[in-house]
């Protein structure tokens, strides 16, 4: 039987959206969208919830357009693409950050497919957007590439102060451009990319086994997830990618 739960979580996962968008997206109770998306309970997503899915799954292809335009302009006048990375407070609550965070990791894959370098940097600067500083772009942003990197792995703050034994603050300070002097760590650096060859392992294994559904973990009702459960939803969202770029085969969802 068709996991419409599990569908919908691993649709909004892979658009990089959290139930929060989803229930302003279409005007219901966050605590609704949670119940759609819990094994547990006998409930299902309404087609709406679906419609809206995949209002956004065109919405990102716009996006990403305007996105490698943009970085495109910005390598004609500065020999380098400068892709944007957004921050909660950059956006109204109407847009889904995630879709266009998602957007710029999108083209940077793109570029690198090339061979083409490409930074990311805050979107927004001191309150202004990166527009009203062009005159002293393109600069090495550490700060947006060490927060890029994190989002696009899905780690999120707590797990690397744990991961490195400090307090979350650190972690923060690294990625808040206020903090000028607070810059990530070399071992910062070093477990982001421990924790992509993790994710790139797990995924050969699953690419290797062809599992049909994919086997996929719920969120617990506090939208929380252990460390090896997010392991292997990323890598079970790319071994599907990869599985269907063929535009023939066909991966499912469950829950396990």
């Amino acid at each position: 039987m068709f996991d419409f739960k599990c569908s919908m979580q691993a649709q909004l996962d892979n658009l990089w959206l959290k139930p929060e968008d989803l229930a302003r997206g279409i005007d219901v109770r966050v605590s609704s969208v949670r119940k759609w998306l819990d094994p547990e309970l006998d409930c299902v997503p309404v087609k709406d919830a679906f419609d809206w899915v995949y209002d956004q799954t065109e919405k990102l292809g716009n996006l990403t357009m305007h996105c490698l335009n943009e970085a495109n302009e910005s390598a004609e006048k500065f020999g380098r693409h400068i892709l944007r990375w957004y921050r909660d407070e950059d956006l109204p609550e109407t847009e889904p950050m995630g879709l266009y965070n998602l957007a710029s990791h999108l083209v940077a894959d793109q570029l690198e497919a090339k061979d083409i370098e490409c930074s990311f940097v805050y979107a927004c600067r001191d309150d202004e957007w990166i527009e009203q500083h062009l005159d002293d772009f393109p600069d090495l942003d550490p700060k947006a590439e060490f927060s890029a990197w994190a989002d696009i792995l899905g780690v999120p703050t707590s797990e690397i102060a744990m991961g490195l034994g400090i307090t979350g603050r650190s972690v923060k300070d690294w990625k808040n451009p206020k903090r000028d002097t607070m810059l990530p760590v070399d071992e910062a650096w070093d477990f982001l990319e421990d924790y992509a060859d993790t994710i790139e392992i797990r995924t050969a294994e699953l690419l290797k086994s062809k599992p049909n559904p994919m086997p996929y973990h719920p969120m617990t009702r506090l939208g929380t997830l252990s460390k090896r459960e997010r392991i292997d939803n990323l890598a079970a969202l790319a071994a599907s990618k990869k599985l269907m770029a063929d535009g023939k085969t066909v991966v499912d969802f469950a829950y396990v």
